[in-house]
């Protein structure tokens, strides 16, 4: 089983996802959905290949969809995975990541 590692900025992303659903929906769904995005940084680290490649906004950077957020990632070898951000769909990726 390989391992993923959160950016710093990553975590923000994830907080902010939570507050959101929270303040949006409810602690329960919040909960769920946070879930489900740590259950897809899970599966990017046991199958790096199931994302595509966001060359476009930069040529090491990996995504895989999950509803209406998009989890970055990047290789760094065989047994670890950076999730450098997890971004809604609309908005600015190649800015977002930049910052």
């Amino acid at each position: 089983m390989a391992n993923y590692k959160l950016t710093n900025k990553a975590v923000q992303d994830l907080t902010n996802i939570w507050d959101y659903t929270f303040d949006k929906w409810s602690e329960d769904q919040a909960d769920k959905y946070y879930n489900l995005l740590l259950d897809t940084c899970r599966d990017i680290a046991n199958n790096p290949k199931l994302g595509k490649n966001y060359e476009g906004v930069r040529p090491d950077l990996f995504g895989l969809k999950t509803n209406r957020h998009i989890v970055f990632y990047r290789k760094l070898d065989d047994s670890i995975v950076e999730i450098t951000r997890i971004l809604h769909d609309r908005m600015d990726l190649k800015n977002r990541i930049s910052e």
